[in-house]
């Protein structure tokens, strides 16, 4: 193995062990978590979900649910600036990955990649490599600022990405949760009018007098 394939194995190496457990952490379902909280639902005469029970109890899935909202976006603007990052380096992401791939199998021999890809993946692996780092940083914090740890966190998502009934009752207790904002807003409205239209009132009595 050359010194240049070394290197490309070292880089791709921890690349992928992060990828690994970054995409352990964040990849969630497209069909459930990123449905819109507000979605309206046809009400039914029973509750489907009166009888269904989960390791963990409504409060802590809708934490969970919250959180994930902001590991998502983070992780979305992460990604952003990781493409960025290799494109800058003059390579694709999907160049990028198959030449991580190919070095962590011992496959980069066979012509199928220049040594100006070589060297160009090289120098931007590492800046990949710390914005990974860095993100599960960011992760951590917003996670612990919903009061729950990682661990927790983690168990939950696992069993979510698991469980597609687990993936709807979620989405149906934030759905539910939307709704019920949606109508204490309206009865704080509705009061406000009223409070308003007796004072009108009282106000056309006293000239009235």
């Amino acid at each position: 193995m050359t010194t240049i394939e070394k290197t490309v194995f070292t880089s791709a190496k921890s690349f992928w062990a992060l990828l690994i457990v970054f995409g352990l952490f964040f990849s969630m379902p497209s069909h459930s978590i990123a449905q819109e909280e507000a979605e309206e639902e046809k009400e039914e005469e029973e509750d489907p979900w009166a009888d269904v029970e989960f390791a963990f109890d409504d409060e802590t899935l809708l934490v969970f649910f919250d959180a994930n909202q902001e590991v998502s976006a983070l992780q979305r603007s992460t990604q952003e600036r990781i493409n960025e990052t290799i494109e800058d380096h003059g390579l694709t992401r999907d160049r990028f990955d198959q030449i991580a791939r190919a070095a962590q199998i011992g496959a980069l021999q066979g012509g199928n990649f220049s040594n100006e890809e070589i060297e160009a993946f090289n120098q931007v692996a590492p800046h990949v490599t710390e914005i990974q780092r860095e993100m599960q940083g960011m992760v951590q914090v917003v996670v612990e600022d919903y009061d729950i740890n990682m661990d927790k966190y983690r168990q939950i998502l696992n069993e979510f990405r698991q469980d597609q009934e687990l993936q709807e009752y979620v989405s149906h207790l934030a759905r539910e949760r939307a709704r019920e904002k949606i109508l204490e807003e309206r009865r704080r409205e509705a009061k406000k009018e009223l409070e308003r239209k007796k004072a009108e009132e009282e106000e056309e009595e006293e000239g009235g007098e």
